[in-house]
C-alpha cells in the first residue's frame, strides 16, 4: 500500500520507486537486527532466564527500556549511516546500471534469511507470527524474482543495444567507402557538367553574334530571341546534375527522398538527407515503414509549404533519420516562415494549419500526433527568429517511449500554460 501511494504522489517511475521503498526498508531490518543483538546481549545479564525463555510481556518496564533502547541504537544508526561522505544525497547510484538489480536480489534474500532465523527460533508455533513470517518469506522470494526478471530484461536491452551499435558501425563503414565512390562519381559528373556548358555555350555562341549583329541592323525579330532563350534552356538541361543522396537500405525510401529532391529542387529549394544509425533497425523493431514514410511525406510537404510563404532568400529543407541519445528520431530542418504560437499551443487538438492560403491542411500534424500515440513518441518543435542565412525551425518525432510534445523557443513568455505541452526557453540546435 505504501508504494502504491508513493506511486500516486510521485507519478514515478514503478522500477525505481519498488526498489527504493525495498531497499529502505530492508536497511531497516539490517539496522534493526544491528540493533537489537547487543542490546539483547547487556539485558541478558539482567534478567532470569524464566524471562529470556518467556514471552515478550510489555507490561514489564524492563522490555519497554530494552525495546526504547534499541529503537534509539537503530534512530543513532541510521543518522550515521547518512553521514557517510558517499551517502549523504541518499542512494542515486543505486539506479546505475545492473546496482538496481542487485539490490533487489539482496533486498530479498535479506527477507528470505530474518524469516528463516525467525522460524528456526520457534516462532512458527504461533500462528499469528507465522503467518506473518511465511507471507514475507514468499515477498522475499517475489522481490529476487522481480530483480532477476529487471536483470534479465536488461541484458535484453543492452544486448540490442549493442547490436544495434554494431549495425551503425558497419553502416558507418559501409557508408565511408560509398561517400568515396559517391565524390569519385561526382567529381566526373563535375568534369562533364563543365564539358557540357562548354559545349552549351559553343552551340549557342554564333547565333548569338549573328543576333547581335541583327540587331545593330534593326532586323531582330521576338520569335528569334524566344528560340534562342528556348535552345539555351534545352542546352542547360542537359547538363543539369541530379543531387546524390544517401541511401538507406530501402528501396522504396530511397525513391521518396529521390523524388523530394526533384521536386524541391525544381522549386528552387536545397533539399539534404543526412541518415545516422541503422534504419532497417529502425523499421524492424521502432516503427512499421508506412508510418514512416507518412511521416516524411507529410513534415517535408508541409516544410517546402513554409518556405514557398517565406520571403527567405535561403530556402534549404534538411531530413533527418538518427539515433539520437539511444532514441531513433524523424527530423525535418526548414527555413520557412515560423509557427504562430496560436498554432504551436493548438497542435494535437485537431486540424491546424498557419498556411491555409497557402496549400496547408493541418492533416499532417493530425496525423502526426496520431502516429505519436500509436508508438508512444515525442514531437519535439525547436524554433528561432527568421534569419537569411539559417534555419527557422526543426520538427523531431522522437521514439523515446514518453509521448510528450515539447516547444523548444526563444519566446516561451508568449506561450499560455498547458498540461498539453512543454515549453522549454533553448538554443536552436
Amino acid at each position: 500500500m505504501s508504494i502504491i501511494l508513493i506511486l500516486i504522489l510521485t507519478k514515478g517511475n514503478f522500477e525505481k520507486i519498488i526498489s527504493a521503498y525495498l531497499l529502505s526498508f530492508s536497511i531497516s531490518i539490517v539496522l534493526n537486527y544491528i540493533s537489537t543483538i547487543p542490546v539483547s546481549i547487556i539485558f541478558s545479564f539482567f534478567v532470569s532466564d524464566e524471562m529470556i525463555n518467556a514471552a515478550i510481556n510489555f507490561n514489564e518496564p524492563i522490555y519497554l527500556l530494552g525495546y526504547f533502547i534499541i529503537f534509539i541504537v537503530q534512530i543513532l544508526l541510521s543518522v550515521l549511516l547518512f553521514r557517510i561522505k558517499r551517502l549523504k544525497k541518499g542512494f542515486p547510484f543505486i539506479f546505475n546500471r545492473y546496482t538496481i538489480v542487485v539490490s533487489l536480489i539482496i533486498i530479498g534474500m535479506i527477507l528470505v534469511f530474518t524469516t528463516g532465523v525467525n522460524m528456526l527460533n520457534g516462532l512458527e508455533e504461533k500462528r499469528t507470527e507465522a503467518n506473518i513470517l511465511t507471507t514475507l518469506f514468499i515477498v522475499g522470494v517475489i522481490i529476487i524474482g522481480f530483480g532477476v526478471y529487471i536483470l534479465i530484461r536488461r541484458l535484453i536491452k543492452n544486448y540490442q543495444r549493442r547490436r544495434a551499435q554494431q549495425n551503425t558501425e558497419s553502416l558507418y563503414e559501409k557508408m565511408y567507402y560509398k561517400e568515396k565512390e559517391k565524390n569519385e562519381q561526382l567529381s566526373k559528373q563535375i568534369i562533364e557538367t563543365e564539358k557540357a556548358k562548354s559545349s552549351a555555350l559553343h552551340n549557342i555562341e554564333d547565333r548569338l553574334k549573328s543576333m547581335e549583329d541583327a540587331a545593330r541592323q534593326g532586323r531582330v525579330m521576338q520569335d528569334d530571341v524566344d528560340n534562342l532563350q528556348n535552345d539555351w534552356q534545352k542546352e542547360l538541361d542537359k547538363f543539369k546534375g541530379k543531387k546524390l543522396l544517401s541511401s538507406t537500405k530501402i528501396s522504396s525510401m530511397d525513391n521518396l527522398f529521390e523524388y523530394y529532391a526533384k521536386k524541391l529542387t525544381d522549386d528552387n529549394i536545397i533539399f539534404n538527407l543526412l541518415l545516422d544509425g541503422s534504419i532497417k533497425y529502425m523499421l524492424d523493431n521502432v516503427i512499421e515503414k508506412g508510418d514512416l514514410e507518412t511521416l516524411i511525406v507529410n513534415h517535408i510537404n508541409d516544410a517546402q509549404i513554409a518556405i514557398n510563404a517565406s520571403n527567405n532568400t535561403y530556402r534549404r529543407i534538411t531530413a533527418m533519420l538518427r539515433l539520437k541519445n539511444d532514441y531513433y528520431e524523424f527530423c525535418v530542418y526548414d527555413s520557412g516562415i515560423p509557427f504562430s504560437t496560436d498554432t504551436l499551443m493548438r497542435l494535437g487538438t485537431g486540424r491546424v494549419t498557419t498556411n491555409a492560403d497557402k496549400g496547408g491542411s493541418g492533416i499532417g500534424f493530425e496525423t502526426t500526433f496520431e502516429i505519436m500515440k500509436k508508438y508512444n513518441a515525442s514531437l519535439i518543435i525547436n524554433e528561432q527568429e527568421q534569419s537569411n542565412i539559417d534555419y527557422s525551425k526543426s520538427i523531431s518525432i522522437r521514439f523515446d517511449g514518453k509521448n510528450q510534445y515539447i516547444i523548444e523557443t526563444y519566446r516561451p513568455n508568449d506561450f499560455l500554460e498547458s498540461e498539453r505541452y512543454i515549453i522549454a526557453d533553448k538554443e536552436f540546435k
